[in-house]
């Protein structure tokens, strides 16, 4: 499973004033006492469909990103967003399992990620686990986890029936992403 991950897979360090985004999302914060999804603890805000005038430079260059994937899909029809949220992890935050049903790709552009605030894992839930004695060297391909550590102005896409979790933030320091999802 995880090499059609990694034909979707696509992980882009962005330079954009990560400290002008993380505001405008404090700013929402303080305003909006958010939801409560996969998250446990943390704030998530409320599903956005339409794209705030500040985030129109993030969501061309991952519309780009998510272009080069979409050739290779061979779709009928073209994707496009449907909805975003932001996400603030504090101390002892994280993401239960859980995937984005009835979308195609989605993804999360990190906006502060302190050291130890949490990676994200993916789960390879169709791996047979008769031959794990006879690995070598885990990788993408025979693992039944897959964990990428974020990196501050990254964007990582994905499919979206992959069922993945972020674990927890272990600093005091606050994990902020936006999470999003294209469709039809």
């Amino acid at each position: 499973m995880f090499d059609i991950f990694n034909s979707y897979l696509d992980k882009q360090l962005f330079s954009l004033d990560t400290k002008k985004i993380k505001n405008k999302i404090l700013n929402l914060k303080s305003k909006d006492k958010g939801r409560i999804v996969s998250n446990y603890g943390g704030w998530q805000s409320k599903s956005i469909e339409k794209i705030d005038k500040n985030f129109e430079s993030l969501f061309n260059k991952i519309s780009l990103s998510v272009k080069k994937i979409e050739k290779h899909l061979l779709l009928s029809k073209e994707l496009k967003l449907i909805n975003l949220w932001y996400n603030v992890n504090g101390l002892g935050s994280f993401n239960r399992p859980h995937s984005h049903p009835g979308c195609v790709i989605s993804g999360v552009y990190y906006v502060s990620i302190p050291k130890n605030s949490g990676s994200i894992v993916f789960l390879n839930k169709d791996l047979d686990t008769f031959y794990q004695d006879n690995i070598k060297n885990y990788n993408e391909y025979n693992s039944s986890t897959w964990t990428i550590e974020p990196k501050e102005n990254q964007c990582i896409l994905f499919p979206s029936y992959l069922i993945h979790y972020v674990e927890p933030n272990l600093n005091k320091e606050e994990r902020i992403s936006i999470s999003f999802n294209y469709g039809f």
